[in-house]
């Protein structure tokens, strides 16, 4: 198991955009070899401070630079590391991450990009701080210093954010319901998920409700698959065992036993 250490405490200003940073460090030589990284609803930005991660079943296809970004995932991909495993991230909210970029997030879909093609001056900045790193805490002190100067939000945007988050917090099963008891239109909604998320509100609900059961099946809990797919809004076992495969490859049962997820392996220490 490896040690992932996570921070929760985010400045005020920053926290409509950043959920938490998390730290990874191991001292001792290990082996990550093609360990599944699961779909997500958020951007994590990476910087790796210890040796480099390569993404993909091609050791050639993908080997980003030390600081890169996952845009929302969809499907999973697969991830080799080796050496001394030292990372630090950002975990951002769903819609945060276009705050520091400013480009339509539906590019990013399912994609690895180096963060200096896209914030040239922010990652400059993390690069000189990581050249410099001492401990996480003030590391993070230090990020979120660049951090701030780098976002760019306008109150219409925000208004804009807010829609959505409203969207994420309701109860409503569908979404024309939603739209139509808060006089909004789907086109609209579409609109702003395209826009600050990437995907529809529809592919994005069923990327949540995968987390959501992968994290139950990960966790170990003593449910079965069965109270787990039926506590998560599956009502049909196979619409569950054919999204949970569309998403990871694998059948619950299969993931449950093999453990294939690179979550599985880390001891969760916040």
């Amino acid at each position: 198991m490896f040690k992932i250490r996570f921070f929760n405490e985010v400045d005020p200003s920053l926290k409509p955009f950043i959920r938490h940073y998390w730290y990874v460090n191991n001292d001792e030589n290990i082996t990550i070899s093609q360990n599944l990284l699961l779909p997500m609803d958020h951007v994590d930005l990476i910087m790796n401070i210890g040796n480099p991660c390569i993404y993909g079943e091609d050791p050639n296809l993908c080997k980003p630079e030390n600081i890169h970004f996952h845009g929302i995932r969809e499907h999973a991909s697969k991830i080799t590391q080796w050496g001394r495993l030292r990372s630090f991230g950002i975990t951002y909210t769903p819609w945060g991450f276009y705050f520091f970029t400013k480009k339509p997030m539906g590019q990013y879909v399912d994609r690895i990009v180096n963060l200096r093609e896209t914030n040239t001056m922010l990652c400059q900045e993390l690069s000189a701080h990581i050249a410099q790193f001492h401990n996480p805490s003030s590391f993070i002190k230090q990020m979120e210093k660049s951090l701030m100067k780098s976002v760019r939000a306008t109150e219409e945007e925000l208004d804009e954010c807010s829609i959505i988050e409203n969207f994420m917090a309701s109860d409503l099963p569908h979404i024309q319901t939603y739209c139509e008891r808060n006089g909004l239109s789907t086109r609209k909604l579409e609109r702003l998920f395209s826009k600050y998320i990437g995907v529809s509100p529809k592919r994005f609900m069923n990327i949540v409700r995968f987390e959501e059961c992968a994290r139950d099946i990960i966790s170990g809990n003593e449910s079965s698959l069965t109270d787990i797919s039926y506590r998560n809004g599956y009502y049909d076992q196979p619409h569950f065992v054919k999204n949970f495969k569309g998403y990871t490859g694998y059948a619950p049962r299969d993931f449950q036993s093999d453990k294939p997820a690179l979550k599985s392996h880390f001891d969760c220490d916040s």
